[in-house]
């Protein structure tokens, strides 16, 4: 099918006067094809038969959603799960328009009402179908190549900074006091690379998703214990502590991602410290509905004209080096969970960061 074709059209459709009409209106218009010829039509009045018929040479399929043998938006599923490039146009009747909008929600390019179908408004809606068709296939593969490359490249990133880690773990005994900062600089920033790239990834995972998550008991102790213990391992400064209702086995309502917000509010609280002993209090509190989870510093803290804005996309925060994704995956996810998280002052300095999630009864 060449991009501004549409040479053949698979028509299902069980009533003979909607059928005649509909190929008479695709015969009288002027096709934009090259040979300039009105598409052919292969006409099925039943399901099993269309799925049959749909073909790598079907450019378009023109179906009513009512069939001797299937009806609704099941239709629809049946035909798409044939698993041809060819769009979907769907026909209604005039008192089932919100079938046709919930056929397009399902995957179908639109919907035509078949007494307002005219010969001009036919052959616009088809050939808007076909380009809309063809450009969400290029953009599906784009995208694939993107994950792809986002894959390879977080790979060999997660690979390099291993090796700078490990080589610059073995300068730690042949360096003087004076290049000991230097060396542990460069460990950071390697550790802040490795949090990135981990960040990104859960980000992607994120935004990859079509559809809603399924949400579901996730342990909070187990993923906030195991978050602690790796902050605590990359950051051997700082001091957490854990206090309040953090009892083995409470749930959470979340995804197995929950880890990823807990993972990086600790990151902030710690990167973002100007104390040279940065201390870091998480509080669980279980008041039977929900869980609250508040992760507090000893930092700076936050001013309040960045209160409202510090989750925004791309907000770079007290001067970070780093891009601001992190909190704004947190905030993504906590919303996603049906959750909150706010961030508040800490006294005497530093923030509060608190994710309150519905607890699983």
């Amino acid at each position: 099918m060449s991009k501004q074709s549409l040479t053949h059209i698979l028509l299902v459709e069980d009533n003979p006067a909607d059928a005649r009409l509909i190929t008479e209106y695709i015969a009288e218009q002027s096709w934009p094809n090259l040979n300039a010829d009105a598409p052919t039509i292969t006409h099925v009045e039943r399901l099993a038969e269309a799925r049959e018929a749909l073909t790598d040479e079907v450019d378009l399929v023109l179906s009513d959603l009512g069939l001797p043998d299937s009806s609704g938006v099941e239709t629809l599923d049946q035909l798409l799960a044939v698993g041809a490039s060819a769009p979907v146009v769907v026909l209604t009747g005039l008192d089932d328009e919100r079938v046709g909008v919930d056929a397009v929600e399902h995957g179908a390019q639109d919907y035509l009402v078949k007494d307002d179908i005219s010969p001009r408004l036919l052959q616009q809606t088809l050939r808007y179908a076909i380009r809309r068709e063809q450009q969400q296939q290029e953009l599906r593969q784009r995208n694939a190549e993107l994950a792809l490359l986002n894959q390879v490249v977080r790979h060999d990133i997660r690979n390099d900074v291993a090796v700078i880690v490990g080589w610059g773990e073995g300068l730690k005994a042949h360096v003087d006091s004076e290049g000991e900062a230097h060396l542990e600089r460069m460990l950071n920033a390697s550790e802040h690379i490795t949090n990135i790239t981990e960040t990104i990834g859960d980000f992607l995972s994120v935004l990859e998703g079509e559809s809603d998550p399924e949400l579901h008991p996730v342990t909070l102790d187990r993923i906030l214990t195991n978050e602690i213990e790796k902050a605590r391992s990359a950051y051997d400064n700082a001091t957490i502590t854990v206090s309040g209702d953090l009892d083995s086995g409470c749930e959470v309502v979340a995804t197995d991602l929950l880890s990823s917000v807990f993972r990086n509010i600790l990151n902030n609280a710690v990167s973002h410290n100007d104390k040279a002993d940065p201390e870091i209090t998480v509080t669980v509190t279980d008041d039977g509905d929900s869980i609250a989870v508040e992760i507090a510093d000893n930092g700076p803290g936050v001013p309040d004209t960045q209160k409202d804005e510090i989750f925004g996309r791309g907000e770079m925060g007290l001067e970070s080096s780093g891009s601001g994704i992190g909190l704004y995956l947190v905030d993504t996810l906590v919303d996603m969970y049906n959750g909150s998280v706010t961030l508040t002052d800490n006294e005497p300095t530093g923030s509060v960061f608190t994710v309150t999630l519905d607890a699983v009864s």
